[in-house]
C-alpha cells in the first residue's frame, strides 16, 4: 500500500509525502488567506456609496454564495479536485484586480458589486470545498485525523487573522487592499497547476503512485503490518488443517 511509517514524525520527515503534506495545509489556508472571509465580514462597507442599500447588497452575496455552493456540488466529481482549485483561485485573482481598478475609480463602482458576486462564486468552485477533504484523499489512513486536525487549525488561524487585520489592511492600503490577496490567489493557483497532484476517484496509495511516476521518486513498499497479518493467517488456517 504505501511505505511502512513506525511514527507520525518519521511520516512527515519522509521526502516522499511532502507534496500530500503541503498540499493538505495548504489549501486550508489558502481558502482562507483568500480574503473570502474579508467580503463577507466587511461586505456592507465595500458596498458603501456603490449602491443605495449597502444590507441588501450583503444579503445578495449570502444568497449568491449558497447558490453557488449548489453548483460546484455538482461541478465537484465531473471535473476533479486539481481543476477546480486552479479555476477556483485563478477566477478569484482576476476578481481581486477588478475589485482593485473599480475601488481605486479606474472602473465604474458598480464593478465592486459584480467582483463581489464573481469572487464568491470563484471561491465556492474549489476553495470553498474541496480544502477540507484533500488530507483524507492524499494521506495515509493511519496519519489523515492528525494532519487534518494541524490543517483546520491552520485554517481557523488565518481566519482569524484575516478578520482582525482587514480593517488595518482597508486603513493603510485602501483601494489596494485586496492586494495581498491577489498575491496568495497566485502564488495557490500555480502550485495547483504544477503541483498538486489529482485526487478524484484514486486512493492514497494511488496519488502516491501517481507522484512517484510523476517525480521519478520510488521507495515505497508494502505496510511491513499487512505481511505479518497474512503470516498469521496462513498460519492458523495451517493449524485448522
Amino acid at each position: 500500500f504505501s511505505a511502512y511509517h513506525s511514527s507520525f514524525k518519521s511520516y512527515v520527515f519522509d521526502p516522499r509525502n511532502r507534496i500530500p503534506l503541503i498540499s493538505s495545509i495548504l489549501f486550508p489556508v489558502a481558502q482562507q488567506l483568500s480574503g473570502i472571509n474579508a467580503v463577507f465580514y466587511y461586505s456592507t462597507a465595500l458596498f458603501r456609496g456603490v449602491i443605495s442599500n449597502p444590507e441588501t447588497g450583503t444579503i445578495i452575496a449570502f444568497a449568491v454564495n449558497a447558490a453557488a455552493t449548489v453548483g460546484a456540488v455538482l461541478l465537484m466529481d465531473r471535473l476533479g479536485r486539481k481543476t477546480l482549485l486552479s479555476l477556483s483561485a485563478g477566477g478569484m485573482f482576476l476578481c481581486c484586480i477588478l475589485l482593485t481598478l473599480s475601488l481605486e475609480g479606474s472602473l465604474p463602482g458598480l464593478l465592486t458589486v459584480v467582483g463581489v458576486m464573481l469572487y464568491i462564486c470563484f471561491f465556492e468552485l474549489g476553495l470553498g470545498c474541496i480544502p477540507f477533504f484533500l488530507a483524507s484523499e492524499m494521506i495515509e489512513p493511519e496519519f489523515a485525523g492528525r494532519v487534518q486536525s494541524i490543517s483546520m487549525s491552520c485554517n481557523w488561524f488565518s481566519n482569524f487573522c484575516v478578520g482582525m487585520l482587514f480593517p488595518y489592511m482597508d486603513k493603510y492600503l485602501g483601494p489596494y487592499s485586496f492586494v495581498p490577496f491577489a498575491v496568495v490567489l497566485l502564488g495557490t493557483v500555480l502550485y495547483a497547476i504544477f503541483l498538486l497532484p489529482e485526487t478524484r476517484g484514486k486512493t492514497p496509495a494511488q496519488v502516491m503512485q501517481d507522484l512517484e511516476l510523476r517525480w521519478g521518486v520510488t521507495g515505497h513498499q508494502p505496510v511491513p503490518a499487512v505481511e505479518e497479518d497474512s503470516e498469521l493467517i496462513a498460519q492458523s488456517d495451517t493449524e485448522i488443517v
